[in-house]
């Protein structure tokens, strides 16, 4: 025998029901079947809106129970014609308004009325049902489980007597020859009067029946695929458990799981009768199967077996120093909310006895502080305990899995995973099985501490998620490098860089399921209300998604200003944008704090020398304990391009020409010319070494003459440029009668900057510099008779997003 159990979605219009006929008719060819129906999909909501708005003497709840009438009878007919179930739903749907009539006429909804109510909705379907298979051909009958199931006279979440149950299912549908269609959920007092098991409960009818029937199994029917190692609304990579043990059930059902009923595992698990959770809209899914853990295997499976959450309670917290070693404490604030029926779901003690914190449903919440601070109040009063502290906005979420037991990291794990991501703990707590860590934390991170958590436990591709601000020569690069190497990550690395954000000063593109990197232009849309890089940020927050970076790809101060914020919010910062490392002392002082107390990174090898390792290779030196002594070389490779080129005799106006149509210059080439660009990476250097430098401390000479600092376009700025020339080729002459040449060089010493023009010896590694290339000679203790030299390309887009990707796979390589 096997016992089908139909959840209201299952059943919720005529074509569903046709459909669950066509699911019976192929079980009965293998075995006989018991079906359990719930309430067709939404009824039991509207019924007890009904009712409550009977209870506050709102006359329109004969509005709600017309439109139940009218969802059946639409349904009836659909599957029926006109006739006898006209007749039939007329009479309940009377029934139905005279019990709504009574509460309303009496303005008090008592649990024993709403639990009445509440039957319907099982008692209209499993009629519907049962008459169909008929219809269909397959002898079957309805059988009220009010007349099988006893239970307590707590009405709305009654307590079964198993014993008492047992013996009626057996007398009354053990010896069917018919399908017995059982109404799911409902049950009675001794007394006769209709109780429930809870919302949901129709899974636990389902158990009683087959742990009393002694059945081969019991398949749950609902609409998903079975057990998912979390819930797939929320964790998109969510997968199918295709087997879990009773207890890991269990687990996931009372933390919040909705697939089961939290007690509906107990009396399949006493009976040992497996359960198969099989979704009813996709019978061909194998679905999950629970029954008793497997023995031990050769390989260790994964530790935690699925995620859970509730996502809206509420923390209460009993404190203080008179708590400490006085016995009796923990047993009064439970007896006293057990009184009156507040119901617990995770407890957590401090080993000092100074506080007991635990978390509730948010409908208890008043009530329960109320109690409580009655309870305590001669202690409160006396100020040996503190007022009971409340708070809300809270989710829990626990972690299951049966072989978390004895397998040692599990929450070394957790806890880092959640530190990384800026996901802060608010309680915890643990059973001695080990079987399941509960934690609170705020609800907005609670899909983000889903996401994380899963994917660190059940991935072995592990995702960022990256947000680029700017869409100049160095966004558009780096886009393209991640489009190309995207699947290479993925297949050797285990990688997958989703670019979720984009966004310039005109328009945004923004996706938490990634942009297509091969038409991001037609993603951009207009930014409306969404201005600056506040907008941008706040909706960056607003996805909070786990393991995120955001890359600066501008030169833009007010971005560079959001760092210390970003960072502040666990959020990870890869930036080409020199303006935060070497903005004024005071945002870079706010940036360095961020960093220290965030458990996100800040990385800006870019900053200096574009893809090449200076600041690492700087960093390096120092935490090994070498001591530097002096740093110099040529760190624009703009102008390094511009003296390669002037020594090979070409006209210097001509060149700067020739270097901004190649893209080498910013826009306005004297903002490479004045030498700020090359001073600011010396000050970034300078910062690093410990020295507190200002821009303006930095000696810098410019390369643009007096004649052209006003105001003009690059243009105008070019044509002039062309006076100078004589003077440079004069400058080259006279070095190279010397044996020497000009460049232009930086210089840090003793806590000094110079930035400026120097004559330097043909052997020099400054004058065989080619290109764009950058040098940086590092004089330290270790390397003083041969200094450390780092060379290479120091300028152009390809080269910088280059070292923007290097800086956010590093990220990435901490984080995951």
């Amino acid at each position: 025998m096997r016992v089908y159990k139909f959840g209201g979605s299952s059943i919720g219009s005529a074509a569903r029901i046709r459909h669950v006929a066509g699911i019976i008719g192929s079980g009965l060819a293998e075995t006989r079947i018991v079906v359990v129906v719930s309430a067709i999909q939404k009824v039991t909501d509207m019924l007890a809106e009904a009712a409550s708005l009977a209870g506050k003497g709102d006359g329109s709840y004969r509005d709600r129970i017309a439109e139940i009438a009218s969802l059946h009878a639409s349904i009836c007919t659909e599957l029926f014609g006109s006739g006898e179930a006209d007749a039939w739903l007329a009479g309940m749907a009377s029934e139905l308004n005279d019990v709504a009539g009574g509460i309303f006429l009496l303005r008090d909804l008592s649990d024993k009325s709403l639990a009445l109510m509440l039957s319907y909705g099982e008692r209209l379907s499993s009629w519907i049902v049962g008459r169909y298979l008929r219809q269909a051909g397959i002898a079957a009958e309805t059988v009220d489980a009010r007349e099988l199931i006893v239970t307590d006279g707590n009405y709305c979440y009654a307590k079964v007597d198993a014993h008492a149950t047992e013996s009626l299912v057996r007398q009354k549908v053990h010896f069917l020859d018919t399908v017995p269609v059982v109404t799911g959920f409902i049950a009675s007092a001794a007394d006769g009067s209709v109780t429930n098991l809870g919302r949901g409960g129709s899974d636990y009818t389902a158990t009683i029946l087959g742990a009393a029937l002694h059945a081969g199994e019991v398949w749950i029917w609902t609409d998903v695929d079975g057990f998912y190692s979390a819930d797939p609304k929320r964790v998109p990579d969510a997968r199918v458990l295709p087997d879990i043990s009773y207890a890991e059930a269990m687990e996931l059902s009372h933390a919040g799981a909705k697939v089961l009923h939290p007690l509906a595992v107990q009396p399949a698990m006493k009976a040992g009768i497996p359960l198969l959770i099989r979704n009813s809209f996709n019978p061909a899914a194998p679905g999950t199967r629970i029954e008793e853990a497997p023995e031990a295997v050769s390989v260790l499976p994964r530790p935690v077996t699925g995620l859970t959450s509730i996502n809206r309670v509420v923390l209460l917290n009993l404190s203080g120093s008179g708590m400490a070693g006085v016995p009796g404490t923990a047993s009064r604030l439970f007896t006293c909310l057990a009184r009156h029926s507040i119901n617990i779901i995770f407890i957590s003690q401090a080993s000092s006895e100074q506080s007991i914190s635990l978390a509730i449903l948010p409908g208890q919440a008043s009530m329960a502080k109320k109690v409580l601070e009655e309870e305590f109040s001669r202690e409160i009063e006396a100020r040996r305990i503190d007022p009971i502290h409340v708070r809300r906005n809270l989710a829990m979420v626990a972690v299951v899995g049966n072989k978390m037991s004895g397998h040692p990291g599990v929450s070394a794990q957790l806890f880092e995973t959640l530190g990384k991501n800026g996901i802060n703990v608010i309680a915890v707590a643990q059973g001695a099985n080990e079987m399941n860590i509960s934690l609170v934390v705020d609800s907005e991170d609670e899909d983000k501490a889903l996401n994380c958590i899963h994917e660190s436990f059940f991935l072995s591709r592990r995702k960022v998620h990256v947000f680029i601000a700017g869409t100049g020569t160095i966004a558009k690069s780096l886009i393209s490098q991640i489009r190309a190497h995207r699947s290479t990550l993925q297949e050797e690395m285990d990688l997958d860089v989703v670019v979720c954000g984009l966004a310039n000063t005109r328009s945004m593109a923004m996706d938490r399921e990634g942009i297509d990197l091969e038409r991001w232009h037609e993603a951009m849309q207009p930014r409306e209300d969404r201005d600056g890089i506040e907008g941008y940020i706040r909706m960056i927050r607003e996805l909070n998604l786990h393991n995120t970076i955001v890359v600066d790809c501008t030169a833009s101060p007010k971005v560079a200003e959001a760092y210390p914020g970003l960072l502040q919010e666990n959020i990870s910062v890869a930036t080409a944008n020199k303006l935060g490392m070497a903005g004024p002392w005071e945002l870079y002082r706010r940036i360095s704090d961020a960093r220290r107390k965030s458990n996100a990174k800040f990385l800006y090898e870019t900053n200096v020398g574009a893809g090449l390792p200076i600041i690492n290779t700087l960093n390096d030196l120092r935490n090994s304990g070498d001591k530097i002594i002096c740093i110099e070389g040529v760190l624009s490779g703009t102008l390094s391009y511009i003296f390669n080129e002037l020594r090979k005799g070409g006209r210097f106006s001509e060149i700067v020409r020739k270097a901004k149509q190649a893209g080498y210059t910013e826009p306005d080439p004297r903002d490479d010319l004045s030498g700020a660009d090359f001073a600011r990476k010396l000050l970034i250097l300078g910062r690093e070494l410990g020295y507190r430098l200002e821009y303006a401390d930095v000696e810098c000479e410019s390369l643009v003459p007096e004649s052209c600092r006003g105001e003009m376009t690059p243009e105008e700025f070019l044509d002039r440029l062309s006076t100078i020339d004589g003077w440079y080729a004069e400058e080259i002459a006279k070095a190279g009668a010397e044996g020497m040449t000009i460049a232009f060089t930086g210089e840090l010493k003793d806590g000094k900057a110079k930035v400026g023009l120097k004559r330097v010896p043909l052997e020099s590694p400054v004058a065989g510099l080619n290109g764009t290339e950058n040098l940086v000679v590092f004089t330290t203790d270790r390397y003083l008779k041969t200094p450390l030299v780092v060379k290479g390309p120091g300028a152009g887009g390809e080269v910088t997003a280059g070292g923007v990707f290097a800086d956010i796979l590093r990220i990435a390589g901490y984080l995951v």
